[in-house]
C-alpha cells in the first residue's frame, strides 16, 4: 500500500464527489429541496446514516448539508480529511442521493461503498491498529471495484442479447442513449464490441494482479467508461469508475502524478515529495 497511491486516490474520489454535487445543483429543488424522489425509508439503525434527511435531520438542512460535503471534499482534495470529516462525507453523501434516489446510477452506489471505506483508509497510518484499519479500507476499495465488474458480467449471462451479440445494437438504437451511428456498422462488429465489453468485465478481476495487462486493462476500462459517459449520457457513473481505478496503480506511477499535483499547487500539504515517499 503506496502512501502516493492512497492520496492521489483520495484526491480523485473528492474531485468526483465535488464535480457531482455541483453539477447538481441547479437541480437543488427537485433533488433535495422538495424531492420528486418519494420516500425511501432505510431499516434499521443504518438510517442515522445512509438516510439522515429522512430520519433524524431535517429535510430543510439537506441544501446545507450539500454545502458542508462541498467544504468538506475540497478540503479532502487538499489535504487528508480527518477521519471524522471521511465519515461526515459519507453520510451526507449517502443521505443526499438517497433523498433523491431516483436520480442514483452505479457510480453513486459504489461511491457509497468506497467513501465509507475511505473513512478507515490514511495515506500515513500511525501505528499497527492504524495500519491494519488502513490496509482493510484499502483492499476493501480494491476488491470492490473488481467486483463490481463480475458481478456486472455475470448479470449479464441471464439473458441472452449479450451472448447473441445484439446488446450494443439494441442499446444504440434506443433514442435516450445511442451512438444511432452505430446501428449503421456491419452486425459483426457491432456483435465484436457487445463480446469484447463482456469479455473485458470477466478479464478485469484476473489480469489486474500483474502489472502490465492490469494498465492495458485500465486503458481499455477508461476507454469504455468515457465511451458511457458522452454517448449514454451517464457521465457521473463512468468518471466514479475512472476515479476508482486511481487505486489500483502502482507507487511510482502515483508518486509522478503526485509531483505534478505539487507543481500545479505547490502550497498544498500533505506532499509525498516532500515526505520523500
Amino acid at each position: 500500500m503506496s502512501t502516493a497511491t492512497v492520496r492521489l486516490f483520495q484526491r480523485a474520489v473528492y474531485v468526483w464527489v465535488l464535480g457531482y454535487i455541483l453539477s447538481a445543483l441547479p437541480l437543488v429543488e427537485q433533488l433535495w429541496e422538495y424531492p420528486v424522489s418519494p420516500p425511501l425509508p432505510v431499516p434499521g439503525f443504518g438510517s442515522w446514516f445512509m438516510n439522515a434527511f429522512g430520519s433524524w435531520l431535517p429535510g430543510a438542512l439537506s441544501v446545507p448539508g450539500a454545502a458542508l460535503l462541498i467544504l468538506f471534499s475540497a478540503y479532502g482534495t487538499l489535504r487528508e480529511a480527518p477521519r471524522w470529516m471521511a465519515f461526515v462525507i459519507w453520510m451526507l453523501f449517502a443521505s443526499l442521493t438517497q433523498r433523491a434516489w431516483l436520480a442514483s446510477c452505479g457510480g453513486s452506489l459504489l461511491m457509497n461503498n468506497v467513501l465509507l471505506w475511505m473513512v478507515f483508509l490514511r495515506a500515513r497510518p500511525d501505528g499497527p491498529l492504524d495500519r491494519a484499519s488502513s490496509l482493510l479500507g484499502f483492499w476493501a476499495i480494491r476488491i470492490q471495484l473488481i467486483f463490481t465488474y463480475l458481478v456486472t458480467g455475470l448479470h449479464k449471462l441471464t439473458g441472452t442479447t449479450w451472448l447473441d451479440g445484439t446488446a450494443v445494437g439494441i442499446v444504440a438504437s434506443d433514442p435516450q442513449f445511442g451512438p444511432a451511428w452505430l446501428t449503421t456498422w456491419p452486425q459483426g462488429i457491432i456483435a465484436l464490441i457487445t463480446w469484447s465489453t463482456l469479455a473485458l468485465q470477466f478479464a478485469i478481476p484476473i489480469v489486474v494482479w500483474w502489472r502490465t495487462p492490469r494498465y492495458l486493462a485500465m486503458g481499455c476500462a477508461v476507454l469504455f467508461h468515457l465511451a458511457t459517459a458522452l454517448y449514454i449520457d451517464i457521465p457521473q457513473m463512468g468518471l466514479a469508475f475512472i476515479a476508482c481505478w486511481v487505486i489500483w496503480t502502482d507507487g511510482e506511477l502515483a508518486a509522478r502524478c503526485e509531483a505534478r499535483w505539487q507543481r500545479m499547487w505547490p502550497s498544498s500539504p500533505n506532499s509525498v515529495a516532500k515526505a520523500g515517499a
